[in-house]
């Protein structure tokens, strides 16, 4: 038994009914046998049928009808939901002394109906108010944004999701469609989470009511609210993890002396220039360019003044290209520089960065040392088939070439 309601007991009764309680009292529905059912109720005359069973009050009645109420009788009006019995009114001395019969009982009886629907109601809003409060607590202590989405609007935002994103939350929830403050290139994926969720978690970004895109890890699950189809949206912010990502990524492609991007920066990006190139029918051209006489600046000013050269050459030869083209240290004192679009005489730009580097030379580098640049390069046409790493050894046996005649032309000098 979990509960009692009472009425017309003493004090020292209603203690005593409490107390019994607080011990626990178990009671079998094995009791509400077909043979002492009287219409919907049972009516044990004089306690039989109930085995050993004794009143926990005792009846107070002191004069007894014949043929009436016994002061062991006891009747039961259960509480019916279907066929299914979950408690039931024990009723003691009738007002009249007389036992009970089908009609006396149905006005009791119609009462008892009543009661069930009552409490089965009653039950229902407990539960219903027991899970409503532990889902507010979880979405309000949680460290993730929740919002639940319905017919294209947002029926609840917790605390986090809005301060998140930049809002009050009424004015989220006055927000339609919902993800109006979805990035437009990710609208596509919040749709999907509205009329397809899915659990896994996914990227998206946000845009703050300040006009700041966010990162967030967003995940949708499905769920029903008063009586319909709604969405649960769970996210969280991937900001600082994403911009850290990228930083790690640029220092990753990037070379760390001269600035320049580095060879894992071409291997990655040169597939989507080829297919650019192809799409437009656009030629490019890959250049690769070898300091010259930079051992001996290295061996006879050390590493660290080589250093210094070797960073302030990289400037030098960036200065001289386009913004579209690539310059990239492809590996010790070695230059790659992809030139977007160009095809035919390079001998122009190859003056110009031979000439920038040995000016520089000649006002930073003391004599009588001094470094200059061999150049090799060889251009892919639309339509070419020649795999990258055919083109790169043509640029480099052009580059080998250079780089033995200006040896030539040093020995003579």
């Amino acid at each position: 038994m979990l509960d009692i309601a009472h009425r017309g007991l003493s004090e020292p009764q209603q203690v005593h009914v409490a107390e019994l309680l607080d011990d626990g009292i178990e009671i079998s529905t094995s009791r509400y046998k077909s043979e002492f059912q009287l219409g919907r109720s049972f009516f044990y005359s004089c306690g039989s049928g109930l085995g050993d069973v004794s009143s926990v009050i005792p009846s107070a009645r002191r004069f007894l009808r014949v043929g009436g109420w016994q002061q062991s009788d006891i009747l039961l009006v259960p509480f019916r939901l279907g066929d299914e019995i979950f408690g039931h009114v024990s009723v003691d001395d009738p007002s009249d002394g007389l036992r009970p019969t089908p009609g006396k009982l149905e006005p009791l009886e119609e009462l008892a109906s009543v009661a069930a629907i009552a409490i089965r109601d009653a039950r229902s809003l407990q539960e219903l108010s027991e899970s409503h409060s532990l889902f507010r607590f979880l979405a309000e202590s949680g460290l993730t944004g929740m919002m639940v989405v319905q017919d294209d609007r947002v029926h609840y935002v917790n605390e986090y999701a809005a301060t998140l994103l930049g809002y009050d939350p009424s004015n989220l929830e006055k927000l339609s469609p919902w993800w109006s403050f979805v990035h437009p290139d990710d609208r596509p994926v919040a749709w999907r989470f509205g009329h397809a969720p899915r659990p896994e978690s996914q990227p998206i970004r946000a845009v703050r009511r300040d006009g700041r895109v966010l990162w967030l890890s967003a995940s949708a699950h499905s769920m029903v609210r008063n009586g319909s189809k709604a969405v649960a949206i769970e996210f969280y912010d991937l900001t600082d993890r994403v911009a850290r990502e990228s930083e790690l990524e640029k220092k990753a492609l990037r070379d760390s002396l001269t600035g320049l991007m580095n060879r894992a920066f071409f291997d990655s990006a040169i597939p989507r220039e080829v297919e650019r190139s192809k799409r437009y029918k656009r030629p490019f051209t890959l250049m690769l360019g070898d300091l010259r006489r930079f051992k001996v600046i290295n061996d006879s000013l050390g590493h660290q003044e080589g250093d210094r050269v070797l960073a302030a050459i990289a400037d030098v030869l960036r200065g001289e290209l386009r913004d579209s083209d690539w310059a990239i240290r492809y590996g010790g004192d070695e230059f790659l520089f992809l030139l977007p679009e160009t095809g035919g005489d390079l001998e122009a730009l190859v003056v110009r960065l031979q000439g920038a580097v040995e000016r520089w030379s000649g006002e930073n580098v003391p004599p009588p040392l001094s470094v200059g640049i061999d150049l090799g390069w060889s251009t892919w046409q639309p339509g070419d088939s020649r795999p990258i790493s055919q083109v790169l050894a043509e640029a480099d046996s052009m580059l080998y070439r250079n780089k033995r005649l200006s040896q030539e032309a040093d020995r003579s000098a």
